[in-house]
């Protein structure tokens, strides 16, 4: 089952790519070098990545929920939440597939700002699926939208 998740997610990568480059500003810092710097380096500007690490999640087309769900449990295994807890991951690219392939619904979410606000410690409960050994819990659009996470969005 991860091979066939992975290689679909992999399929829309370039998709995944476009979408976190037109967000940039939020990844990116741009500053105004220091005067020592221009005149020893002849550096005008510093661009700086603030965060380095971005979690991807691409639901198929039929699936219509428009949250953030996360895996929180797998057999006993450490899971996605528990390494967001941990620290792990500044940005979370959640997106939903349209017709043709096309991720035409996401969010960009400050992950940081789900650990300040300590919305992903809350004690929620844990939606298995069918087959018994996998479960996830979910944030609301707007439970995100209340800690002002959600940095840039498409269509939800």
């Amino acid at each position: 089952m991860f091979k066939k998740n992975w290689d679909y997610s992999e399929s829309r990568i370039d998709q995944v790519k476009m979408i976190l480059q037109s967000h940039a500003m939020h990844i990116v810092s741009i500053d105004v070098a220091t005067p020592d710097a221009d005149m020893k380096q002849s550096t005008d500007l510093v661009v700086a990545v603030k965060a380095g690490s971005v979690a991807v999640r691409i639901r198929r087309p039929y699936q219509h929920y428009r949250d953030l769900t996360i895996r929180a449990y797998c057999g006993g295994k450490k899971t996605e939440v528990h390494k967001i807890r941990e620290g792990f991951c500044k940005w979370y690219l959640y997106a939903w597939e349209g017709k043709g392939g096309i991720l035409s619904e996401w969010i960009l979410v400050d992950i940081d700002k789900m650990r300040s606000s300590g919305l992903v410690y809350q004690d929620k409960k844990i939606k298995m699926n069918k087959d018994g050994y996998t479960g996830f819990i979910n944030y609301s659009l707007q439970e995100l939208s209340n800690i002002d996470a959600i940095v840039a969005r498409n269509g939800v």
